[in-house]
């Protein structure tokens, strides 16, 4: 099965919101690069900060580095997520003030600090160290301070939700805007196809060319070739048209003549062989006569226009008179009520439709052609020997003729057919049960 193309939707999403969510993608994780960088320094400040508040109250006595730990050194740290805070002062080995347990990792040169990850007591902690040399202490004192990371994390997800947030709603929005964008530049587009669409519903389709300017500017030179290609459809129509009236004057006339000078030929032949010629020659060009008639039906059917008002009584009535005097054999009945409503469509058109129906019946359907009509509905039944059930659906198409030996193109059930959808009324074909037969049942819309 053939894939179908993706729509025109569908290829701006992929062509605008997917470069975007790339973009989006590259921002988001340039985003967390940036923010987990800007946190950790940020955070390494403070840390670094409130180790330098407890090296300025280092001293000594007596040898021994001694320390008055303000309070604000450790509140520097302090956050909404109460991060936990952890320090140690130690003069070589000896902790001086401070938690034991703290990780040591290995100290800075003098002066400098220096930043690692721990664990303690079960937490991940950063730990900022310090080495301070002492005027009077023989060896160098180490200030470590650590804290626990929820702030740090808290203001990471705080930062990437606002790097990242941005990238992610205007992927979005490009998104949800890609379809209104997409309806409001077809709008021209769809008006142009709502008027090719009611051209095409139209009795006779309007083959006039379209406005330039109600097109996009892109759409502009497909617009020019297609009302290019229905100006040459509209000649080509028009062509046909005239080609059409003409053979039906130009052939069917001089085949009368033929026909006429054929029958009375065969009336004054001599033998019977040239009679026998004679009667055959009539009767092919006869055939031929009624062929070419059926084809320019045809042709009409398919051409002109479907709009009027048919008197079905006053057609059926005069269809009926026009069949006794070709079929003197069959017996023709009719019941038309009066007050039969008017249907809705080409007069000529319905006309050829039934007459094409009750002909088909008188010639395929034994000595005896029933037609009932009643509001909106015409009946056609004969007494003929029928089709197999299998044929029915087949019966409308051109140039079959089933298993009959009668003469004849074919065409007068396509052409049926062709009026009938041109019309738009109803039309079935059944067998006639349990007599044999068929039965045509046509339904017409009633004008009010």
């Amino acid at each position: 099965m053939r894939r179908q193309p993706p729509s025109l939707v569908g290829r701006l999403l992929l062509a605008q919101v997917a470069p975007l969510a790339l973009l989006g993608a590259a921002l988001a994780v340039a985003g967390a690069l940036v923010a987990h960088a800007v946190v950790e320094k940020s955070s390494d400040r403070l840390l670094a900060g409130s180790v330098a508040s407890i090296v300025a109250q280092i001293g000594a006595r007596d040898g021994q580095a001694q320390v008055a730990l303000p309070p604000w050194s450790l509140g520097l740290l302090d956050s909404p997520e109460r991060d936990a805070v952890f320090y140690a002062v130690r003069q070589g080995p000896r902790l001086i003030t401070g938690y034991d347990d703290l990780p040591r990792p290995p100290p800075p040169a003098a002066n400098e600090t220096n930043f690692s990850y721990a664990q303690m007591r079960g937490y991940r902690v950063r730990i900022a160290q310090s080495t301070v040399r002492v005027p009077g202490v023989s060896q160098p004192v180490v200030v470590a301070v650590a804290h626990t990371l929820d702030s740090r994390e808290a203001s990471v997800r705080e930062l990437l939700f606002n790097l990242i947030g941005l990238p992610v709603l205007l992927v979005l929005a490009a998104g949800a805007l890609v379809a209104p964008a997409v309806r409001w530049g077809l709008a021209p587009l769809r008006r142009m196809t709502d008027d090719l669409t009611a051209r095409s519903l139209a009795s006779r389709p309007d083959l006039a060319s379209i406005r330039v300017d109600n097109a996009p500017a892109e759409l502009s030179p497909v617009v020019e070739a297609f009302n290019r290609l229905m100006r040459s459809l509209e000649r080509f129509t028009r062509a046909l048209e005239r080609f059409s009236a003409d053979a039906s004057h130009q052939l069917r006339t001089p085949l009368s003549v033929i026909v006429a000078n054929l029958a009375l030929l065969e009336r004054t032949a001599a033998s019977p062989r040239d009679k026998a010629l004679l009667s055959d020659s009539r009767e092919a060009a006869a055939n031929l006569r009624q062929v070419l008639s059926q084809f320019l039906a045809l042709a009409r059917s398919e051409a002109a226009a479907a709009e009027g008002e048919a008197d079905l009584s006053a057609l059926l009535g005069a269809i009926q008179v026009e069949a006794v005097h070709a079929f003197p054999e069959v017996e023709v009945l009719a019941r038309l009520p009066r007050d039969l409503p008017h249907a809705q469509g080409n007069p000529v058109l319905i006309g050829e439709l039934l007459r094409n129906l009750v002909f088909n019946a008188c010639a395929y359907g034994g000595g005896q052609v029933r037609i009932v009509a009643r509001q909106g509905r015409v009946v056609i039944w004969d007494h003929g020997p029928g089709v197999a059930e299998a044929e029915l659906d087949r019966l409308f198409a051109p140039f079959n003729r089933g298993d009959s030996d009668k003469p004849g193109a074919g065409l007068g059930l396509a052409i049926v057919r062709s009026i009938a959808d041109r019309l738009g009324i109803g039309i079935r074909l059944r067998l006639r049960r349990p007599r044999p037969g068929l039965v045509v049942e046509l339904t017409f819309e009633r004008t009010a």
